[in-house]
């Protein structure tokens, strides 16, 4: 019998609970999507969340969603809107709190050509200025009125929540 000290069950349960665990991840409108062989112009993520760390898991599962739809639909544009307290983390003076997904999330963009979008109308409301954010991240006058924006462009709005860890 194997016996595993405390240390190392903790390293696994970090592993299992980080972006790691969701890199095979789908959502099912990911994959409705996929298996509909209709491809829309785009797809606009939306999140709206209060979790601390909402960046440890969405940053790596919008980089898998979207290697699933750029595999199927080459041509497919991707935007994410963020409009939570979530859109707070993307502040340049946080950045130390979650640097692999903001890594993730600047790669996307950068190289990936993911439009990112935060609310500046919340940002507003905590007086939060929009030089505020990191340099990747675009402003929007309104998150919501944004996702709107995309959806009369064709794309199909697909809001994202964490999902439960799959254990293989």
């Amino acid at each position: 019998m194997i016996r595993i000290n405390n240390g190392i069950k903790a390293l696994i349960l970090s592993i299992l609970l980080s972006g790691h665990a969701f890199s095979d991840y789908t959502h099912p409108s990911v994959k409705r999507l996929i298996q509909s062989n209709s491809a829309p112009t785009g797809v606009v993520f939306e999140l709206i969340e209060s979790d601390k760390r909402t960046w440890q898991w969405a940053a790596p599962l919008i980089k898998s969603l979207r290697t699933q739809l750029k595999e199927k639909y080459p041509d497919i544009e991707i935007a994410v809107v963020s409009h939570g307290r979530e859109q707070f983390q993307l502040i340049q003076n946080r950045v130390k709190h979650q640097k692999q997904a903001i890594s993730i999330l600047e790669d996307l963009v950068t190289k990936e050509e993911v439009d990112l979008y935060v609310c500046g109308t919340h940002s507003s409301w905590y007086n939060i200025d929009p030089s505020s954010y990191l340099d990747f991240v675009d402003i929007a006058i309104s998150g919501p009125a944004k996702i709107n924006d995309y959806i009369n462009l064709g794309y199909q709005p697909i809001q994202l929540y964490k999902p439960p860890v799959q254990i293989k």
